[in-house]
């Protein structure tokens, strides 16, 4: 089965646990307007850049500032690597590490909303977890657990 966590703050991820092995997509939403905002994201099979998937990180952004979308880009290569790469309104870094953990995940979000001021949600989805034991593989806030129905 597979199930996403939805709105996590830092202190939800910081103290639950979870299997990283299992961690399928992971998003932070730094929101800053009301329709104002950018995510940085990873999937662990990649990420559609055309027909083809990209591996490494990749953020989109909604009404933001070009300087700031360059900035962001510039901020994400100088401490994860990767080739820039830019189409409509989401940027790939191919080659980028690629981490799931919740302590990276965590210093990263707390970085984002530091560096521009920045209210941040967090999601997370895992993959094969099996419903009678997700609560005990899983100790993030059982509130905010929805199933995604279909194939795992």
């Amino acid at each position: 089965m597979r199930v996403r966590y939805w709105r996590l703050n830092f202190d939800d991820l910081a103290n639950g646990e979870y299997p990283v092995e299992n961690v399928n997509h992971w998003e932070i939403k730094c929101l800053q307007g009301e329709y104002e905002h950018f995510g940085i994201f990873w999937y662990k099979y990649g990420t559609p850049f055309d027909k083809e998937p990209v591996n490494g990180i990749c953020f989109y952004y909604n009404d933001i500032p070009l300087d700031k979308v360059e900035d962001i880009a510039n901020f994400l290569k100088s401490k994860y690597g990767g080739k820039v790469a830019y189409i409509q309104t989401r940027v790939f870094l191919q080659g980028s590490k690629e981490f799931a953990d919740k302590q990276s995940i965590t210093n990263l979000a707390e970085e984002l909303s530091s560096k521009y001021n920045a209210p941040i949600e967090i999601t997370i989805e895992f993959e094969k977890i099996e419903k009678d034991t997700q609560d005990q593989v899983i100790t993030l806030p059982q509130n905010k657990g929805l199933p995604i129905v279909g194939p795992d």
